[in-house]
């Protein structure tokens, strides 16, 4: 198990990782192959999983995933990427998937919050509302 101080670090490493992108990886490579140095196996792992976890968490803070049950048009997207890349420093990646089992409209992820304003979600809802 890993002791605060090292999941605070693995959470800074992973933030250094994905503001500096592919660019950084040479140099944030050995500043974690030498926090590593001299640990054990399973700490060495649990570093690494928490690490792992924290980056992914950041990657999806700047990844915006745009589904709906139809190709949206470029102005649609154009617009939803404005709404939510406003007041950032950095401008979001923006993932597009089209997913005919949203039957209409859309779900859209940022980090740990999902928008999800599809007629199967509302449907869904409506059903578990009726049992």
């Amino acid at each position: 198990m890993l002791n605060p101080r090292d999941i605070k670090l693995s959470k800074k490493l992973a933030q250094l990782v994905v503001e500096a992108g592919e660019a950084g990886i040479p140099e944030i490579k050995p500043a974690i192959e030498a926090i590593l140095v001299g640990r054990s196996a399973a700490d060495r792992k649990a570093f690494l999983k928490s690490f792992l976890k924290a980056a992914t968490r950041e990657i999806h803070k700047v990844t915006l995933t745009v589904e709906s049950a139809a190709v949206l048009s470029q102005d649609v997207l154009d617009q939803l990427v404005a709404h939510f890349n406003e007041g950032r420093a950095r401008p979001l990646e923006v993932i597009r998937k089209t997913n005919p089992s949203l039957i209409a409209g859309m779900r859209v992820r940022l980090g740990d919050s999902v928008y999800d304003a599809s007629l199967s979600h509302n449907l869904q809802t409506l059903a578990s509302r009726i049992r």
